[in-house]
């Protein structure tokens, strides 16, 4: 068994570097993150994921700005 997890973590290891180097060549090529971009809202899912992110963001954010109030009302600030 310990010697399973230790042959996915090689290959997540693995597939990780090899991402990141992809990544380095592609910037070291002039990579342009816009198309990237473009490319990811083209996908529905994707999109649709942008979309929650985007939402969730908004919410989180409302609901910071009320706690922050909260607890500065509670100490008299």
């Amino acid at each position: 068994m310990r010697k399973m997890w230790r042959v996915i973590l090689s290959i997540v290891l693995i597939m990780i570097l090899i991402g990141i180097i992809a990544i380095a060549v592609g910037f070291l090529t002039g990579a342009d993150t816009a198309r990237l971009m473009q490319t990811a809202e083209n996908n529905r899912t994707i999109n649709l994921l942008l979309r929650y992110f985007d939402w969730f963001s908004q919410v989180a954010g409302t609901y910071w700005g009320a706690a922050k109030g909260w607890i500065a009302s509670l100490f008299g600030a």
